[in-house]
Formats: structure tokens, sequence, C-alpha cells
């Protein structure tokens, strides 16, 4: 059973009020499809409503929550439409940030930080399975993260960092069957070695392959949760 929610002071009220019921949503504390008690939080958190209302209008932008007209604010759940749309545009993101970085000719910086997270997730296998997962789980987001900041583009940054709230959903419910660590690896090593080789058909592959693999095995458990999750 969750314990019940810490109380908030004053001080950067919106933005705490804001973390607290996204970190819950995000952990599934909330079930997705639950209606979200604005009043029961507000007073657990001991604040007023009004910062819990603008929490939930900021995460329904961001497409964690629903709001429906007359019946309230619910958990948005995660369906293999939406799985598709996230793979989607982190296939085109990625391919795209990863001709830019070898067209550019600026590699170098991005190879070495890619290498320091694919450092810090070797670092995390063990055996055929995880040491701590979550650590892996967060170099393998820089991993990523590391080819879409490197084009200096803040828009696109945004619109990453956003798609990566919802995987971070998928990653903490559907992890149990996705690919094991030594296959992430050998993947990441393969798009490393097209980034460092300056190879814009090789890195299109390598990270379309990598998302495509992943892609797939998260519907396929999204499936067998019974259609979302």
């Amino acid at each position: 059973m969750e314990p019940a929610w810490d109380r908030i002071e004053h001080e950067h009220l919106a933005e705490r009020v804001y973390d607290a019921i996204r970190d819950r949503i995000l952990r599934r504390a909330i079930p997705c499809d639950e209606q979200i008690q604005i009043a029961e939080i507000a007073t657990e958190l001991g604040v007023s409503r009004t910062p819990v209302v603008d929490a939930v209008k900021r995460l329904a932008s961001e497409g964690l929550v629903e709001i429906r007209a007359r019946r309230g604010s619910f958990v948005r759940s995660l369906s293999e439409d939406d799985i598709r749309e996230i793979f989607e545009l982190r296939v085109a993101l990625e391919t795209f940030a990863a001709r830019s970085a070898i067209g550019s000719g600026k590699t170098t910086d991005l190879a070495e930080q890619m290498h320091h997270w694919l450092q810090v997730m070797e670092a995390e296998m063990q055996g055929g399975g995880f040491g701590d997962y979550l650590r892996f789980t967060v170099a393998d987001q820089a991993f990523h993260a590391a080819l879409i900041n490197a084009q200096n583009n803040a828009r696109a940054s945004a619109i990453y960092d956003n798609l990566n709230v919802h995987m971070h959903v998928a990653r903490s419910h559907l992890f149990q069957g996705l690919e094991p660590p030594a296959r992430v690896h050998a993947d990441h090593q393969k798009i490393l070695k097209a980034i460092r080789g300056r190879n814009s058909a090789a890195a299109d592959k390598a990270i379309t392959d990598h998302l495509r693999s992943i892609e797939s095995k998260m519907i396929e458990n999204v499936r067998l949760s019974g259609g979302a999750i």
C-alpha cells in the first residue's frame, strides 16, 4: 500500500505539487484510467486546490493526464498506437540527429559522451541480466539523448524529453522480457561505431534496427497486459 502523501511547504509550491503528482503517475501509483482526486490530493499535500489543478493541466499538456469534459481528470494509459507513435518519432529524431552530427563533422565530443554512457551501462550488466536496472535505464536514456542534444535544437530536445516521459512509464512496467542487456549493448556499440566512423547509412540502420526491435517487444508486452498499461 502506498504511503500517505507528504505535506508540501510553500516554497516553490507549484513545481513541488507538479513533481509529486507526476512521480506517482510515472510509477503508476495512480493506476491508468483512474480519476485524479483533486480535493483529496490537495488535502493530503496540505495545499489549496489551485496548484493541484494547475499541475494536472500541465500533466495533461504532456500527455500523462486526460481531462474529460464534465467527468474529471484521468491518468492516461499507453496503448499499442501510443507505443508506435513514440517510436516513429524517436526513429525520425534520432536518425536525423545522427545525420546532422555526421554532416557537420561534430562527432568527436558526441562519440565521447556516448562512449561514457555505454561504459555506465556495461557496468550494470551482470551475467545475462541487469545489476541496477534504474542506473542502466538512466544511462540508456542519456546515450540516446546525447544524439538529440548534439544538434543544439531546443525544440527537438523538448519533443524528445516529452517522449522520454512516456518511455519511462513503458520501461517501468514492461522491462520484463524486453531486450536483454547484452543485446542492447551490442546495438549501442553499432550506433557508436557508425558515429565515430561518420557513416550516415550505418547510423541510420543501427538506430532504426535498435529502436524497432524494442518497439516490437514493447507492443507484444502491451498486448499481454490487455492492450494498455
